[in-house]
């Protein structure tokens, strides 16, 4: 069985917001670099570019981009219009490598159509 080749992925926390316009996605670590769309996925395809360019500015004078990375986080912050999305980048930082994962806070079982309410009112 061939082996798959291994890819380090550097992890970014992203602040999603869902605004009466739109979405508006900040970069937890440093608020100052964000995105806006009308639709989520719009917000998501900015934020990218966004990010990578920050991220190489970053590099290129010197900054290790790994301060950045998502290492703490104030869970308060979250509410009914704000979710944390976790961003994975190759070290390359090409957007069109980067991806998108949600979390939400664990839920009991008998919660989950009230936590599927919300993910669909974010996300609507």
């Amino acid at each position: 069985m061939k082996q798959a080749e291994k890819v380090d992925q550097l992890i970014y926390g992203v602040v999603s917001e869902r605004t009466p316009r739109g979405y508006i996605l900040r970069l937890s670590s440093d608020p100052q670099v964000f995105a806006k769309g009308t639709v989520f996925e719009e917000a998501v395809y900015y934020f990218y570019r966004v990010l990578a360019e920050f991220l190489k500015k970053q590099r290129d004078a010197g900054h290790d981009i790994h301060d950045y990375t998502f290492q703490q986080f104030d869970f308060t912050a979250l509410d009914k219009v704000h979710f944390l999305t976790l961003v994975s980048a190759t070290n390359d930082l090409d957007p069109h490598h980067m991806n998108m994962t949600m979390t939400f806070p664990q839920a009991r079982l008998i919660d989950l159509p009230e936590t599927f309410d919300q993910l669909k009112a974010l996300l609507s």
